[in-house]
């Protein structure tokens, strides 16, 4: 049974307050196709924003299918199929470099690396392009993101953020060439909170349903700046962006495939700085995930988040929990690997920890069988009556085989402090280190076929300039 953090008539007066919202205050909306498509159905213009009203929400939820499949070039996820998945923080600027310790800018070999790494972690599903490298030209950069993440993993990917829906087309033309006819690459994109769909976004929004791409929108608003204060607000604002969203690209593709996401972040009203680590962070997530539910919707959202700048116990404990609350609540899909600094920088290490920490979460979200076999009452009267151990039981290999007590990669192996000092004392960081190291040694992935690297390069020199909308 999946933990709530609000009731089930908590969500139903949050979906009521958003509806609300969208039928009384409305949305800003330049596009003019977009407000001919809005109005066309039911919409309204008043006070300069554009109001949507009940119907049309429910109608457009209605398109909506209740499951995502994303692939990738050898292996596939379904979200909403019951399972958590797991993918890592896209866009972060800056690595962590190792060993200086130093923040140096990101390069396409940083995303490359990153993305080879994730390809052999088995507790990360889905892979974003993890860093925005500043080594090629400003209108390349979302294409290369995309570039590097397909030659560097068989794994399905989540398309980095568009910027025009031109840069959109030529991003759909890459995944087309090396992923097939039929999308399956998510693409993330944000309205501007407070309900700021003005310049390219509706393109965007408009662009990605003609091109059939599953679409995540993903609203950023901050508790007390650009949503209420009151967790419960937030909650409202954020859920009306994405149900604006919903309906502009449900309309102008109806089924068009739909992950509900939420971004929701904490701000230090005294230094107006972001504080990711934040209980709240998890709360709020774990909200996100009854509400998308409640639309019968896959969701994605925060999970591994924190507010520090090194691999400590701050950030150990901040991600932990953060993760944890919405996995239980039955989050179809969490970020955050690889996060550091709420998403400024990230490193390879971060990364390693991360496949640990979710290794912990997924069993913590599997549970246990309480059943016949489980309860062992044979096993207990065999081992009274013979050995007075169990380590000889067959019941016992079973289910260490069978996965009952989780074995993660970076624990401490040693029996002792003697042991440990002995064998180097080596701490958590020192050993995720040298893991990303191992795996880098070793680890390859299949490369594209040599005609889909010269369409790829072809498509990269075309683009000199930002591509217009």
């Amino acid at each position: 049974m999946p933990y709530k953090i609000i009731s089930d008539e908590e969500v139903q007066q949050i979906h009521h307050a958003s509806l609300r919202v969208l039928a009384e205050t409305g949305i800003l909306i330049d596009d003019l196709e977009a407000r001919e498509l809005l109005l066309d159905n039911g919409a309204r213009a008043a006070r300069g924003r554009i109001q949507l009203d009940e119907a049309l929400i429910e109608r457009c939820l209605s398109y909506c299918p209740h499951t995502v499949t994303l692939r990738g070039r050898e292996s596939a996820v379904t979200l909403g199929d019951g399972k958590l998945h797991v993918h890592n923080l896209g866009g972060a600027r800056d690595v962590l470099d190792h060993p200086t310790g130093d923040l140096r800018p990101a390069t396409t070999a940083d995303v490359a690396q990153s993305t080879r790494l994730m390809d052999a972690l088995p507790n990360v599903a889905t892979i974003t392009p993890l860093y925005t490298p500043q080594d090629v030209p400003g209108a390349q950069m979302v294409l290369a993101m995309f570039a590097q993440a397909v030659r560097n993993t068989t794994k399905p990917i989540n398309g980095p953020g568009v910027r025009n829906p031109a840069e959109l087309r030529l991003l759909a033309e890459m995944i087309r060439i090396t992923l097939g006819d039929e999308p399956a690459t998510s693409i993330g994109l944000s309205p501007v909170s407070p309900l700021n769909f003005l310049g390219d976004i509706a393109r965007v929004i408009l662009e990605t349903a003609r091109q059939g791409l599953p679409l995540g929108p993903l609203p950023c608003p901050s508790t007390g700046a650009t949503a209420p204060m009151s967790l419960a607000g937030s909650l409202v604002q954020q859920n009306a962006e994405v149900l604006a969203t919903i309906v502009l690209a449900q309309l102008a593709r109806p089924g068009l495939p739909i992950i509900y996401c939420g971004r929701l972040s904490v701000l230090n009203m005294r230094t107006g700085a972001p504080i990711w680590g934040n209980p709240e962070v998890g709360m709020m997530s774990a909200a996100t995930v009854q509400i998308g539910h409640f639309y019968q919707l896959p969701v994605n959202v925060y999970g591994l988040a924190d507010s520090g700048f090194a691999l400590d116990m701050q950030s150990g404990y901040e991600r932990a929990i953060n993760a944890l609350v919405p996995a239980l609540a039955g989050a179809d899909e969490l970020s955050g690997v690889g996060e550091m600094a709420g998403g400024v920088c990230s490193c390879n290490a971060q990364i390693v920890i991360d496949n640990d920490i979710y290794g912990m979460v997924q069993r913590v979200r599997r549970g246990f069988a309480v059943n016949e076999d489980s309860l062992a009452v044979e096993v207990i009267a065999h081992a009274m009556d013979t050995t007075r151990d169990f380590l000889r039981e067959a019941h016992t290999r079973r289910y260490l085989r069978s996965g009952e007590i989780w074995q993660g990669m970076l624990g401490v192996r040693e029996t002792g402090w003697e042991q440990w000092k002995a064998a180097g004392a080596a701490t958590v960081l020192e050993r995720a280190q040298e893991e990303a190291e191992r795996i880098l040694a070793s680890h390859v992935v299949l490369p594209l076929p040599d005609e889909q690297e010269r369409e790829i390069e072809k498509i990269l020199a075309s683009v000199h300039n930002d591509p217009g909308g």
